[in-house]
């Protein structure tokens, strides 16, 4: 797999998902705010990881940190950057040790349709429609998680931040 698909889901990306794709197996499917979609030939575990690796962190790392704010051990939503998070869902049932969870684009969800007590479908801004095997209320339960870890993000990094953005953080130069 080549950065340049994880650069542009960081750009660009909605959601991507697990599928079995025929002759090859267990793949991932990108999902972009342009409509368009990708199938990569690459698990959807390994493309997490690459991806939480280009922004600097990892799985344990927000399980250990986040997790406990929001009383999940699973399915914690993960923030990347300021406004960037990616929730979790069960997307499908898995075959083996193959994954069943997607990631979504917090900011990227428009709503949630129920379809029945356990299968809700993620309409996307772009239109594209993604059905999870979650209630309605998980769904939105995972939202609210999602938004009060980024608040949490915020407060953890916004006085560093603020210090750059001003100006008054100060780059000491040693010379030898």
């Amino acid at each position: 797999m080549d950065w340049k698909e994880v650069k542009r889901f960081a750009y660009a990306g909605q959601a991507f998902i697990p599928v079995n794709v025929e002759n090859r197996g267990d793949s991932v499917k990108l999902f972009f705010r342009s409509g368009e979609t990708k199938l990569l030939d690459v698990q959807s575990s390994l493309f997490l990881k690459r991806l939480l690796t280009f922004f600097g962190t990892s799985i344990s790392i927000n399980r250990h940190r986040y997790g406990e704010l929001v009383g999940k051990k699973q399915l914690v939503p993960i923030v990347l950057s300021y406004g960037f998070t990616i929730i979790p869902f069960n997307v499908r049932e898995p075959v083996g040790r193959q994954s069943r969870v997607g990631w979504f684009v917090s900011r990227e969800i428009e709503q949630f349709r129920q379809r029945s007590p356990q299968c809700t479908t993620i309409h996307l801004l772009s239109g594209h429609q993604i059905p999870v095997f979650h209630s309605r209320k998980f769904c939105i339960d995972q939202l609210k998680n999602a938004k009060w870890i980024e608040m949490c993000y915020g407060e953890i990094h916004e006085p560093h931040r603020r210090q750059w953005i001003n100006g008054s953080a100060v780059c000491e130069t040693v010379v030898m």
